[in-house]
C-alpha cells in the first residue's frame, strides 16, 4: 500500500508539472485570445495572449485589468518579432502597456499589415494574479470565427445591367481608398499612372495641378503635377480634408480639424462615466502663391467645401445642420439652404447629405443623399430649389445599390460617380439629368479594387 501511495503521489505531481509547463498561454503557439476572459498569471512568469489584426492602419486598443494587482507588465509583439525570437534573437516589443483611465494598463496603436499580434503579461511578483486582457478595434478579431455556409443565391430576374462605355473625354484623378494611392488615367482607360497618395484629390481648372490632403506622415495640403512631379507641401496642418480651387486657381479652401468640444467625466457617487468629445472642423483659405492663410466663418462641423464659379460663394456640408453657404471674404449669415436638420427649425428637412459640388457654371449643385438603406446622387439648383434624385432604387431588385461621391465633367454635361451595383465599387457616368447611365474605366477597376467608407470622401476628380 505504501508503494501505491508514493507512486500515485509521484504521478499526481508529474501531471501538475506537465499541466503547468504546457498550459495554454505559455507561448506564441498556444496564445490565449485577448477576449477579456479572466486568466491566472503565476508568480514570476508570463502569459501570452493574441488577437488577429486586419491591417489598413485601423486603431486598436489593448487593456489589462487586474484589480490593482502589483508587479505586472504588458508587452506588445509583432509576428516578425516572435519569429526572430524563435531564431535566437532578443524578443523586441513594439510597445509596453502604461497607466490608462479605468484600467490597470493600456496600449493603443495601429499597424500597416494584417496578422496575429501578441500581448504578453509578465508577473514579477511573488503571488498569482488574475488578469483580463482585452483587444478592441475595427478589423480586430479575438476569437476563432467559424465560416458560416452561404446559400447559393437565386438568379435575380429584375436585375438591370448597366451598359459599358468605351470611355469619356478628359482625364480622371482617383483614389483606391481614402488616404490610399492616387492615380491618373485617361477617360478611355489608357495611360494609368500612380502619382501620389493622400485624400480628396482635386484638379485645378486648367488641369495643370492636383491639390490633395494628407494626414500623415507629414500632414497638410499638397499640390502636384499630373505626372506626380513637383510635389509641394503648401500648408502644414493637422487633419486636413477636401481642398477645392477658387475659379482663378489662386486660392484653396479646405476643411481642417481645429480641436475638440465637450467631453470630460461625470460621476454619480463612486461610479464615473466618460463623456464623448466631438471634433470641431472649420474652413481655411490659402493663397497658393504667397502661402498666406485666413480662417473663414463656419459652423463647428464644416466638411467638403465647394467653390462657386462666381468666386464669391463657398458651400460646405455640416452633417448636423445641412448644406450652408459662406464666402471667402467672411461675409455670410451661415444659414443652411439645403437639408435643415435641426428639429424645430421652420424649414426642417431631415435629409442627410454628403459631398456637395457646384457645377462648372455655378448654376447647379450635385450631392449624395441618404435614401435608406442606401445613398443616392441628388441634383438641385444652386439656391437649393428643385432638389431631386438622379439615381434611385429599383424596388423589384433583390439588392439595392449605393451611388456615391459624384463629380462634374469639365463641361457640366455629365456626372461621374461610384456605385456598388455590381457587388464592388466601380465608376459610372450619366448625363446631368440622370439619363444614359454607363459604366466607365472597367478595365481599370477590374485591376484596382476601390474602397469607399461613406465619410464624404472625394474619390474622383475630372478635368479636360
Amino acid at each position: 500500500m505504501k508503494f501505491l501511495y508514493v507512486g500515485t503521489l509521484v504521478m499526481l505531481l508529474f501531471a501538475l508539472f506537465v499541466g503547468a509547463g504546457f498550459a495554454a498561454g505559455g507561448g506564441a503557439g498556444d496564445a490565449l485570445w485577448a477576449d477579456g476572459a479572466e486568466q491566472i498569471v503565476a508568480p514570476h512568469s508570463e502569459l501570452w495572449f493574441r488577437f488577429d489584426y486586419g491591417g489598413n492602419k485601423n486603431d486598436v486598443d489593448v487593456t489589462l485589468d487586474a484589480n490593482g494587482a502589483p508587479a505586472l507588465r504588458m508587452g506588445i509583439y509583432t509576428p516578425q518579432a516572435v519569429e526572430a525570437y524563435h531564431n535566437g534573437e532578443e524578443l523586441k516589443e513594439v510597445g509596453f502597456g502604461g497607466p490608462v483611465q479605468h484600467h490597470d494598463l493600456g496600449w493603443s496603436g495601429q499597424f500597416n499589415f494584417a496578422g496575429p499580434i501578441y500581448v504578453v503579461v509578465y508577473n514579477d511578483g511573488s503571488a498569482p494574479a488574475a488578469v483580463r486582457v482585452t483587444a478592441t478595434g475595427e478589423n480586430t478579431t479575438t476569437a476563432v470565427i467559424t465560416p458560416v455556409p452561404t446559400a447559393t443565391p437565386l438568379p435575380n430576374p429584375f436585375k438591370v445591367d448597366t451598359p459599358i462605355s468605351s470611355g469619356v473625354a478628359g482625364k480622371i484623378a482617383f483614389l483606391d481608398a481614402q488616404g490610399g494611392n492616387l492615380f491618373t488615367v485617361n477617360g478611355d482607360g489608357t495611360g494609368l499612372q500612380r502619382v501620389s497618395f493622400g485624400m480628396d484629390p482635386q484638379w485645378n481648372h486648367t488641369g495643370g495641378k492636383i491639390a490633395l490632403a494628407r494626414q500623415g506622415p507629414v500632414a497638410g495640403i499638397f499640390t502636384i503635377n499630373p505626372d506626380g512631379s513637383d510635389e509641394q507641401l503648401i500648408y502644414g496642418t493637422n487633419e486636413p480634408r477636401a481642398p477645392d480651387w477658387s475659379p482663378d486657381d489662386g486660392q484653396l479652401v479646405f476643411s481642417r480639424m481645429t480641436g475638440f468640444k465637450g467631453g470630460g467625466e461625470i460621476c454619480f457617487g463612486a461610479r464615473c462615466f466618460s463623456l464623448p468629445a466631438t471634433s470641431q472642423w472649420r474652413l481655411g483659405l490659402l493663397n497658393v502663391w504667397d502661402r498666406t492663410y485666413a480662417d473663414i466663418p463656419t459652423t463647428d462641423h464644416a466638411f467638403t467645401p465647394t467653390w462657386n464659379s462666381d468666386g464669391k460663394t463657398i458651400a460646405f456640408n455640416d452633417t448636423a445642420i445641412g448644406i450652408i453657404k459662406t464666402s471667402p471674404d467672411g461675409v455670410s449669415n451661415l444659414d443652411p439652404f439645403i437639408g435643415e436638420l435641426r428639429t424645430g427649425a421652420e424649414n426642417y428637412d431631415p435629409l442627410k447629405i454628403l459631398s456637395p459640388q457646384y457645377s462648372p457654371d455655378g448654376s447647379k449643385i450635385v450631392m449624395m443623399t441618404a435614401q435608406p438603406p442606401v445613398w443616392q446622387v441628388t441634383l438641385a439648383n444652386a439656391d437649393g430649389s428643385d432638389r431631386h434624385l438622379l439615381t434611385q432604387m429599383n424596388y423589384l431588385d433583390f439588392t439595392h445599390a449605393n451611388n456615391v461621391a459624384p463629380v462634374w465633367s469639365p463641361d457640366g454635361k455629365q456626372i461621374m460617380f461610384l456605385s456598388d451595383r455590381n457587388g464592388k465599387w466601380e465608376i459610372f457616368v450619366m448625363n446631368a439629368d440622370g439619363s444614359n447611365v454607363e459604366q466607365v474605366l472597367k478595365n481599370m477597376t477590374d485591376e484596382i479594387p476601390l474602397n469607399y467608407t461613406f465619410q464624404g470622401e472625394r474619390m474622383l476628380s475630372w478635368t479636360e
